[in-house]
């Protein structure tokens, strides 16, 4: 069976699990995410940071303030770092300065779940995973009726698929355990969006280059140093949340169902099968089309809550 997108479902609720300290585009899947819920309707039901820091909660907060959610709650995990991308960007101090002791105390992330899921109606929850799967492996763990119950589906950036079958993804490897524990032992619905569907893919920022909000300024700070590709970075993330919020469209198609497991090293291997739960994404279009679309998303975001005329791309 085909995922089907909140714009379908609006009364439903998002969860955004994100490793928001590193690379920009969870910045900027953020702030999409915010966007969509005010105008499509479904309710955003929380930010989930899968990375420990002690700045990172008030980063997410600084966004979710800017763009219209100042009470939506915030988790960040606890224990070791992940294996690989736990480096802090200096966006991360710089966003959560906006919002120095004023911020509200972040959540344990199994605290925020067993709060925010039994709000929610049966299985009308859709958890939109940009990071790693520690958060996620942890609830699997600890509440397993209760996820099962609640979450129709994960949409979840991670694995290779296609021309990068067999590759070795970022978000697969900081925690791969948890991510092996998820992936297959989770028997709800599983749409993977690979490494492939996003890092050619660009999001141009340089339109705003001078903008003073949240995400122009982690887009300076994190593309500082880029001579060609300053303001611009790959659209992994964002992607994956536009995907979760309006569907493939003609944009990208579902894979046939199967079964996912994750290699040692971090490879995810698909098996098809018609009882699986698990699809991945294929694009429909040129990789300069998703870019031009997802860069047009994100500058729209941008001035949602401050009419005015964009300026030209």
């Amino acid at each position: 069976m085909s995922y089907v997108p909140l714009c379908t479902r609006p009364t439903d609720t998002a969860i955004l699990e994100t490793d928001f300290c590193g690379d920009v585009d969870d910045v900027a899947a953020l702030a999409l995410l915010c966007r969509q819920a005010r105008e499509v309707g479904f309710a955003l039901g929380g930010v989930s940071v899968n990375v420990p820091g002690p700045q990172e909660g008030a980063a997410v907060a600084a966004v979710l303030r800017e763009h219209g959610f100042p009470n939506v709650p915030v988790a960040v995990a606890a224990g070791p770092a992940p294996a690989v991308g736990g480096t802090r960007s200096d966006y991360v101090p710089a966003l959560a300065a906006r919002v120095a002791g004023a911020e509200p105390p972040a959540l344990a992330p199994l605290d925020f779940y067993r709060d925010a899921l039994p709000r929610a109606a049966d299985g009308s929850v859709v958890i939109v995973s940009i990071g790693f799967f520690n958060n996620l492996a942890a609830l699997l763990r600890a509440e397993p009726d209760l996820l099962r119950r609640k979450v129709r589906a994960v949409v979840a950036m991670a694995g290779g698929f296609g021309e990068k079958a067999g590759y070795e993804e970022f978000n697969v490897r900081g925690y791969e355990e948890d991510a092996r524990f998820f992936v297959e032992n989770w028997d709800g619905p599983l749409v993977f969006f690979g490494s492939e569907c996003g890092e050619k893919a660009i999001t141009d920022m340089t339109a705003l280059t001078d903008h003073p909000g949240t995400l122009a300024e982690a887009f300076r700070l994190y593309t500082a140093t880029w001579v060609d590709d300053f303001m611009k970075r790959s659209s992994w993330d964002p992607l994956t949340v536009d995907f979760a919020v309006f569907g493939g469209g003609a944009l990208w198609t579902e894979s046939a169902p199967g079964r996912a497991a994750v290699r040692p090293g971090g490879a995810i291997a698909f098996t098809p099968d018609p009882a699986g739960r698990a699809t991945y994404l294929v694009r429909r279009v040129h990789h300069g089309v998703l870019g031009a679309h997802i860069t047009e998303e994100v500058r729209r975001t941008v001035f949602f809550l401050s009419p005015k005329a964009l300026p030209s791309a």
